[in-house]
């Protein structure tokens, strides 16, 4: 029976042997992600620095994720996946923004992101406004009639008379976007003479939208030439208020 009494040791050295082999056959714990902020343009990751539809990359990009393909950002010719935001990414499609998210190797958690040239230019005393370039910026707010805003105070870019807007609209009232923060934009034309948007904007009268476009200022005075509309339909709006 001596000859077994060595069994017990080996099995106990077998199980240590086992163990060891599977540690250092399990994959590595992946490092902890990291916040970062990161500058580049929105694009697909099937298309990422050059895109196939060649001269329309909003489109490009947002037919590739259609088909799935995913978002990605272009950086210095790097491309980092997206997740998350999905929405809001839809709307910078083909635009320079600023993300903030957690990035890991699967990609970058976007935590928030806004356009990169949203800075509008500073009015300086001693410049011409008409020096200054304009900024490209995506904005969100309110079409409706310049009147009610102007007067009544009480009405924001989500709470207001949707009647009220829609009677003054149609008394050739001239339509506008109302920001959250009780800013008005007029729309106009890139090129001049200036050509009238109303036709252009009056399917989205009383609607929350978000529009892509360059912006102007001048002594208090904000303007856009819309280049992208879409409406924001996950919007809650209070169309009843006096």
């Amino acid at each position: 029976m001596k000859v077994f009494s060595h069994i017990p040791a080996l099995v106990t050295l077998g199980l240590a042997l086992a163990e060891f082999l599977a540690a250092s056959r399990s994959p590595q714990t992946n490092p902890k992600k990291k916040t970062v902020t990161l500058t580049g343009t929105v694009t697909d990751s099937r298309c990422g620095a050059k895109h196939m539809m060649t001269g329309n990359d909003v489109n490009c990009v947002r037919s590739c994720v259609k088909n799935g393909s995913q978002y990605a950002l272009v950086v210095n010719q790097e491309i980092y996946p997206l997740n998350g935001r999905s929405e809001e990414l839809n709307g910078q499609a083909g635009q320079r923004v600023m993300i903030t998210g957690a990035l890991d190797a699967t990609g970058l958690e976007v935590a928030s992101l806004k356009s990169a040239d949203t800075v509008l230019p500073k009015q300086s005393k001693s410049s011409n406004d008409a020096e200054s370039p304009p900024a490209t910026a995506t904005i969100e707010g309110l079409v409706r009639d310049i009147a009610c805003p102007i007067q009544n105070k009480n009405a924001t870019a989500t709470v207001f008379n949707r009647k009220c807007a829609a009677e003054c609209a149609k008394l050739g009232s001239p339509l506008i976007l109302l920001t959250n923060d009780g800013v008005l934009y007029t729309p106009i034309s890139a090129s001049m003479p200036d050509q009238d948007q109303r036709q252009r904007l009056m399917p989205f009268l009383g609607k929350y939208v978000r529009v892509t476009g360059q912006v102007f200022e001048r002594t208090g005075t904000h303007a856009i030439v819309i280049r992208e509309i879409h409406e924001l339909k996950n919007a809650h709006l209070i169309t009843n208020a006096d």
